[in-house]
């Protein structure tokens, strides 16, 4: 990750494009500085996001002149249909996407480019010994300009995600059902032998990235012991990583940290989660929390658009896992059904369809492990207080959905995704 006064970080690892010596040209859709090769045009930055949301589809209202829009002064579009359609005029489409369209850039970026190798600051990516895939783009603060927003790029997080999918499982595992299956794979991905528990201080941007980074490649590695998951189009693959790995690394953060107090590894109000092997642990109420990365506002001033209760739910939840003390199976099931509505209800159509059939070959999986595994014919009570505890997950998720939202009308935080579709609250 990148330092307080640097402007982007950057992956080390041999995957990641190699930063050349550039000249410098204008985005062909706006006019305004170019940041590199997107979708087959040199464009900016907005540009290139706005035509990664809506290059496929073209839902805009039609163009009250006519189709004949001129450029605002400022480099901004007020009208989507004809911005939409001068990235067609100029070659844009997402048959041609660049991965190494990050050629052009600015002077001080690619400083701090060529300075990583030599100076790689503290965080969690360089701790746990994984490359960070997630570039932070602070602009210059201009106290002119309220409007500007910080960029968080994820096309190498996405890329490598995807390639997961793509390669499937590393260790080959034989087991007469999917959920089965899917058991073990999550008793793979936590490691058999954790190492040592660390205590997390402070929570910031390159803990929070490095969070973000390890549940993503986490859900991607797990999905790779779907076998009907696997049967599905990459890219539809790929549409379901995106919809549930926020979802997915909620409820596994739970049952970890359900197990842990069950050990007395970690007290009330302690949160636990496993990261490349190694356990780590905060204090809900006395981790150090900086939004600085992401908001001009203090922790403080966004107690209005927080969930004042979602400690003491999450409690209830960790107490609740703790009672139950679910199965890897039976967790594996959990996490398919609550990840599967949410993909469902997000996508409609025939994700809804795929995510439907999904959950009722996942549900005969369940009733044959509980009859012919564990012997138990009457089942229902424990599927119950498992369903009631996904039902208050998705209760506290809309909660946070309603408080996010109410944040993007005072625009209170000021970060813009390359993948927005990625980090979308749950409907």
């Amino acid at each position: 990750m990148n330092s307080p006064g640097s402007s982007v970080s950057s992956s080390s690892s041999s995957s990641s494009p190699e930063c050349l010596t550039i000249s410098f040209r204008n985005c062909q859709v706006c006019g305004q500085p170019g940041h590199g090769k997107h979708f087959g045009a040199i464009t900016c930055r907005a540009c290139a996001a706005f035509f990664r949301r809506c290059g496929t589809s073209n839902n805009f209202k039609p163009c009250r002149r006519g189709n004949n829009c001129e450029f605002l002064k400022n480099g901004w579009f007020n009208c989507k249909a004809c911005r939409l359609q001068k990235c067609w005029d100029v070659g844009m489409t997402s048959e041609n996407f660049q991965y190494d369209r990050d050629s052009f850039i600015p002077k001080k970026v690619r400083t701090a480019l060529e300075n990583f190798h030599n100076r790689v600051p503290e965080s969690m990516g360089t701790f746990f010994g994984r490359s960070n895939l997630i570039i932070f783009c602070a602009p210059q603060f201009d106290p002119e300009n309220n409007n500007q927003k910080t960029y968080i790029d994820v096309q190498y997080l996405i890329d490598e995600a995807g390639e997961m999918l793509r390669r499937g499982c590393d260790i080959p595992i034989c087991a007469p059902t999917t959920l089965e299956k899917l058991a073990l794979g999550l008793q793979t991905l936590r490691g058999f032998h954790p190492k040592q528990m660390k205590v997390i201080t402070k929570l910031g941007k390159d803990e929070t990235l490095a969070l973000w980074q390890h549940d993503m490649l986490k859900v991607a590695k797990w999905l790779t012991y779907f076998d009907e998951f696997r049967q599905l189009p990459h890219q539809v693959q790929v549409d379901m990583l995106n919809g549930m790995w926020k979802v997915w690394a909620r409820l596994e953060n739970l049952a970890i940290t359900a197990m842990g107090r069950r050990q007395k590894l970690c007290k009330a109000k302690e949160i636990m989660t496993i990261v490349e092997e190694e356990q780590l642990k905060c204090h809900m109420t006395q981790v150090e929390i900086d939004i600085s990365w992401c908001s001009r506002f203090s922790v403080e001033q966004l107690k209005f658009f927080s969930d004042t209760d979602l400690d003491d739910r999450t409690e209830d939840l960790i107490q609740a896992m703790m009672d139950l003390q679910p199965s890897d199976v039976e967790l594996s099931y959990m996490m398919c059904q609550l990840c599967l509505h949410y993909v469902g209800k997000r996508y409609q159509g025939a994700m809804l369809e795929i995510a439907e059939s999904f959950q009722e070959s996942l549900s005969n999986n369940l009733h044959d492990y509980y009859v012919k595994r564990v012997n138990m014919p009457q089942y229902s009570l424990r599927l119950a207080n498992m369903m009631k505890i996904n039902n208050h997950i998705q209760q506290d998720i809309y909660r946070g959905r309603v408080k996010a939202e109410l944040a993007k009308v005072f625009d209170v935080f000021y970060i813009e995704f390359s993948h927005p579709e990625a980090f979308a609250e749950p409907l």
